[in-house]
């Protein structure tokens, strides 16, 4: 089971007040259970509506061209188990590639059907402005028109939480954003000042995804903590090199500085698979951090990388 599929179903183990109204057609009873041991199936979602009818979700995070399959599988397992019960089917496409899969399956004689809806199509406003904590680290997959505006809303809701619930809703989101690549680095560059503090075993991906992940490799060298802590406490002192100490202010800029120079790399090398030869050099001798920062806004939002950096860089 991937971290996505672990933190979505954390999340509706908890059943987000206003998604749930949005994608059910009557409130939910009772949570049933999504193992099925005779068929070795286990589904996503499964529910009793309070007009005693049966809610199936599935989230789907690429395109299977073998989903409907998959779903009468499903079907036929839940309705063997609550049999002449009336049983509606959902299939959720939370990726970020166009949805392409089909919800229908047509043979010589057999019909079969399902609901399907790509969460992008839901504002992710009406996620944002639930009471419900859960709804808004939904939001993230939704259709998203601000950006800030909605990591603003992830940061404030952390606020009211203890450092135990703060960091597990910190790698919830960390890890829905893995499906949204532009929204994980503007998410990771704003938390990375959070006491928090985020190890490699609790991103919970493979070691060769690991060290590809944004905030893997925009955070610290392989063997460091993950999430970095240089200006967590006003006044602190933190060393540097040849045993020199500095203030935390010029620290914090130092950090900063680092963390802006390593974003513009990784930026290039994921939007074009490789670091133009010298381009690393060039970066790490840009001491500017707002030009920096204006540079990441255009690589992140184009697609001409190549023309952004002759542009800006002379590269």
């Amino acid at each position: 089971m991937s971290s996505k599929d672990i933190a979505l179903k954390d999340i509706f183990e908890e059943i987000p007040y206003r998604l749930s109204r949005i994608l059910t057609p009557a409130p939910i009873k009772e949570l049933l259970p999504t193992n099925f041991p005779s068929t070795e199936l286990r589904v996503d979602f499964l529910a009793r509506l309070e007009d005693e009818s049966i809610l199936h979700i599935e989230f789907q995070s690429f395109n299977d061209p073998n989903m409907p399959f998959r779903m009468l599988r499903y079907y036929l397992a839940i309705l063997e188990r609550y049999p002449n019960t009336p049983i509606k089917q959902l299939l959720v496409y939370v990726g970020n590639r166009k949805l392409r899969m089909k919800s229908r399956l047509r043979l010589r004689n057999l019909t079969f059907s399902y609901e399907m809806i790509d969460i992008r199509q839901i504002d992710c406003k009406v996620l944002l402005e639930s009471p419900d904590p859960m709804d808004r680290l939904l939001a993230c997959l939704c259709k998203v028109e601000d950006e800030v505006y909605l990591i603003e809303k992830l940061i404030k809701t952390m606020e009211s939480m203890n450092e135990e619930e703060r960091k597990a809703y910190l790698l919830k989101a960390l890890t829905l954003t893995e499906l949204r690549p532009n929204l994980r680095i503007r998410f990771t560059e704003e938390v990375r000042h959070m006491p928090i503090v985020v190890r490699p075993e609790d991103v919970r991906l493979p070691k060769r995804k690991l060290r590809k992940d944004i905030l893997y490799r925009l955070g610290l060298e392989e063997g460091k903590q993950i999430g970095l802590e240089e200006g967590r406490k006003e006044g602190e002192v933190i060393g540097v090199e040849k045993g020199k100490r500095i203030g935390i202010e010029e620290g914090r800029q130092i950090g900063e500085l680092e963390f802006a120079q390593k974003m513009v790399i990784t930026l290039v090398e994921g939007k074009l698979g490789y670091v133009p030869e010298g381009l690393a050099e060039m970066v790490r001798e840009i001491k500017d951090r707002e030009f920096l920062h204006a540079l990441i806004k255009k690589l992140i939002t184009s697609e001409e990388v190549l023309e952004v950096l002759k542009k800006e860089l002379n590269v």
